[in-house]
């Protein structure tokens, strides 16, 4: 198979309206990248099927670009193969150290604590496979979102052993292996596509951790409560969800949301206001992760 890989330079404050823009047209995943001494710039490269020729691509992404009023830079496009698009991605995505005690390995990667200066006898390491190219553990938001997991289990008045987390949107799992090895025990996690609630299970079952994975939408296929609720998207989806979302929050839990960039984050915060407090925000280069209660 062939892909039509595209690759173009925006501002690193429309990273979440890009990725909305990716998810309409269907693309297979894509790779940001920083831009060396241009920290408010980011180089996305996404992946989208032969249905299309490249010139037609192109036209349709910048029409979408241009009803967003989206600015960008050099938009390159080519065509791949499939080993092609599988490496061009994979090169980027290294083990990562998720919590202080916990490395998430890809699956086509090795990890050598030999040469990791913060690698200790107590470390877990925990494998993550994925033919897209997002939840790998290397974001800000991700690693934000799972360190503040780690805070909040205290502030739950049940014992860990009783506690449920749930992870919206969960792409690979990868936050629910953090919530399992932080003792967590009873772990739910939702994906409104398919191919991501398949891996997040394959993931999930491969760490042997024992987890509940949704294919379907929060309001119709969850049923059930939380105490530990975990939104690592963007700001269009959480403003949908804030409003609502804490029918599936047990009294006294905690939301935990990410996604939230600089550009955005005066937009998002009258809907954090309105309808929570705030325990906990941390920032990380552009980023917002916020512990909400």
């Amino acid at each position: 198979m062939k892909w039509i890989e595209i690759s173009i330079t925006v501002e690193v404050a429309v990273i979440d309206e890009m990725a909305a823009i990716f998810n309409d047209i269907e693309s297979n995943g894509y790779i940001e990248e920083t831009i060396e001494n241009a920290p408010n710039l980011s180089r996305v490269t996404i992946y989208l099927g032969e249905d299309h020729s490249e010139i037609e691509w192109a036209q349709i992404l910048k029409k979408a670009l241009q009803d967003a009023n989206i600015s960008y830079e050099n938009m390159d496009c080519k065509t791949v193969d499939d080993e092609q698009w599988y490496h061009s991605w994979q090169q980027y995505i290294m083990p990562t150290r998720l919590l202080p005690d916990l490395v998430i390995c890809p699956a086509w990667q090795s990890y050598d604590a030999s040469t990791d200066p913060l690698a200790t006898e107590q470390d877990v390491m925990m494998t993550m496979d994925t033919k897209l190219s997002f939840g790998t553990g290397d974001h800000e938001t991700t690693r934000n979102c799972a360190t503040l997991l780690g805070k909040c289990i205290g502030h739950i008045p049940v014992d860990v052993t009783e506690q449920v987390c749930l992870d919206i949107g969960t792409g690979t799992g990868i936050l629910l292996m953090a919530a399992h090895h932080l003792g967590i025990p009873k772990l739910v996690g939702i994906d409104l596509e398919e191919e991501a609630a398949i891996q997040a299970k394959k993931n999930c079952e491969h760490n042997g951790i024992d987890a509940t994975i949704i294919h379907g939408n929060l309001s119709d296929d969850f049923h059930g409560k939380a105490h530990l609720i975990l939104a690592n998207l963007t700001v269009d989806p959480l403003k949908i969800l804030l409003p609502m979302i804490r029918e599936k929050l047990h009294d006294n839990g905690i939301l935990i949301i990410s996604g939230i960039v600089d550009d955005r984050y005066d937009e998002i915060m009258p809907y954090i206001t309105e309808h929570w407090s705030i325990l906990e925000e941390m920032v990380e280069g552009p980023w917002h992760t916020f512990a909400l209660v």
